[in-house]
């Protein structure tokens, strides 16, 4: 009787256990969450979706969404595993509504919310009056450190049942001696290694959490730390966005061993003011894709050039921050050349801008040096999804006789003339000055042809036009 007792209390132990709702997480999201773009496996819990939905849509900004309106896309999704895929996502952020019988209700079902990606760490110095960041603190042995978040993946640890112990934003500093440091020595009577990896930030700026008892994260007065050049940056190591987002930008100090010590040979490099390129430039980027310094990119025969200021943010076809950007004249008597051409147009120039996809918010600047004497000139973009050519917001400046459009998309550009316009003799235009700001040296790319709506050769028509305009 005592062992039957015994096996019914398992059972019943047994039942309960099964019956406990299961634990939540951070890839658990519910009705209205934010999502982000490069998040894999998500689990969307009940709600999230309509009855008897198993799609989610997005529709341009301003659009009234309601059951007749049309989606600009809809994605059928797996609730118990879902990615916020790139190609799928880039660009559609905002709200995505459970679809067809969600938008068909009195006010359409919000699903969820997309959102780029985008943080930065920062040194942040406590002081007797409170704080203040570390950009050109003179940082002496012994100073009292931490580090300050600045992110709106926030969102992410503010879902439902997120524990401590779940994969987080990840800090690491650098030692001069080659040592990566996750955790740091703070300044308490026994001093605690406080973790620096993990953090969980539930606010759009948010500190590595000083532990009780100590002033500060890192005192850097601890026998552990040596003078010299340190490094900090960090990585989201959650839900997959590690490989999306990239190294999140941190930056690098010295750290002195007495007041009296200068920085030495290793300074902090000096930002440039510009950043030049010819054929490929290599950008300064931050997480997010915003372009830290102004940059200037020449084609090889500096007859073109793309113009990107700071503070333009830059995505490749992964909605990932561009590194780098290519530019190329097309020849015309080489090239494939993309049809059908606009009406009434000659072509005159056509350059690739590269990597294929990436789009550039504001616009970037794209000029094109005017090589001959038609009166007026316009410009056009290869419309791969449409098999076309689109035409271009463009100048001509005629300080500089470039024409000069707007870059929003990369790919093939196209400078024309209207076939059989009347000319006349116009003075030679101005070459743009070459830049004082030091050359970033690349490789030139090598030239691909274009996959879509190459059809025929157009080397002698254009020659033969060139040459009876001429």
């Amino acid at each position: 009787m005592r062992i039957q007792l015994i096996i019914l209390a398992c059972l019943i132990g047994l039942v309960g256990i099964c019956a406990m709702p299961a634990c939540a997480s951070v890839a658990d999201v519910v009705q209205g969450s934010t999502v982000f773009v490069g998040e894999e496996g998500l689990v969307l819990q009940s709600g999230v979706l309509a009855a008897n939905d198993t799609q989610v849509a997005w529709y341009p900004s301003g659009t009234t969404v309601s059951g007749t309106s049309v989606p600009e896309i809809t994605i059928t999704v797996s609730p118990s595993s879902f990615d916020v895929t790139p190609v799928q996502f880039k660009g559609r952020t905002g709200a995505w509504y459970s679809y067809p019988n969600g938008v068909a209700e009195t006010t359409p079902h919000l699903a969820f919310l997309v959102n780029q990606p985008e943080a930065m760490v920062k040194l942040w110095v406590y002081t007797s009056e409170g704080g203040e960041y570390g950009t050109g603190y003179k940082t002496i042995k012994g100073v009292k450190l931490g580090f300050r978040m600045e992110t709106n993946m926030f969102a992410i640890f503010n879902r439902p049942g997120v524990s401590a112990g779940e994969p987080g934003i990840d800090i690491y500093v650098e030692a001069p001696g080659g040592s990566t440091y996750s955790a740091l020595y703070d300044d308490a009577a026994v001093p605690h290694s406080v973790p620096i990896a993990g953090q969980h930030p539930q606010t759009s700026y948010a500190y590595v959490p000083v532990e009780s008892g100590a002033t500060c994260v890192w005192d850097t007065g601890n026998s552990e730390y040596g003078a010299g050049n340190y490094i900090f940056y960090a990585y989201a190591d959650v839900n997959g966005l590690k490989d999306a987002v990239g190294k999140i930008s941190g930056d690098r100090f010295t750290l002195l061993a007495t007041a009296t010590d200068s920085a030495g040979a290793t300074p902090t490099p000096e930002v440039p003011n510009l950043i030049v390129g010819t054929g490929t430039v290599t950008l300064d980027t931050t997480t997010g894709g915003i372009v830290q310094t102004d940059t200037l990119l020449h084609d090889e025969e500096n007859m073109a050039y793309v113009s990107l200021d700071k503070g333009t943010q830059a995505f490749n076809e992964k909605a990932q921050a561009l590194k780098s950007l290519s530019i190329i004249m097309v020849a015309m008597g080489d090239s494939m050349t993309l049809v059908p051409l606009p009406d009434g147009q000659t072509p005159l120039s056509i350059y690739r801008i590269s990597p294929e996809d990436s789009s550039f918010s504001p616009s970037a600047e794209l000029g094109i040096l005017i090589s001959d004497d038609s009166l007026s000139h316009n410009l056009y973009w290869w419309n791969e999804l449409m098999g076309k050519w689109s035409a271009v917001d463009a100048e001509t400046d005629n300080d500089d006789g470039y024409l000069k459009g707007d870059l929003t998309k990369s790919g093939y550009y196209m400078m024309t003339y209207p076939a059989g316009s009347v000319t006349e003799s116009t003075a030679e235009p101005t070459i743009l000055p070459e830049p004082t700001a030091t050359t970033v040296p690349t490789a030139s790319p090598t030239p691909t042809q274009s996959p879509v709506g190459i059809l025929v050769v157009m080397a002698g028509c254009a020659a033969c036009a060139l040459l009876k305009k001429r």
